[in-house]
């Protein structure tokens, strides 16, 4: 299933009302979708904290290229997980 049918899915069954709607309780209902679904959301630029916390995690020394980029996506996907 698509990520947007599952974020219709997710506002669907968290908010049956039909004129009062709970903005608050469908945003909830998708953010926490999403994460069962492993999906992270993370800002376009990352904070100077979140930038200095993945240099201080993230693995350094002689790798492909590809292992570096799956690294940096992993720590900073860890990171802003737990913010």
């Amino acid at each position: 299933m698509s990520i947007r049918k599952n974020i219709a899915k997710a506002i669907k069954k968290a908010d049956k009302s039909y004129f009062f709607e709970d903005y608050d309780k469908q945003a909830a209902a998708v953010i926490q979708m999403l994460k069962k679904d492993g999906y992270v959301i993370v800002p376009l630029e990352p904070t100077e904290e979140t930038l200095r916390k993945a240099a201080d995690t993230i693995a350094t020394g002689k790798m492909r290229p590809e292992q570096h980029i799956l690294n940096v996506h992993k720590t900073l996907a860890n990171l802003l997980k737990q913010e």
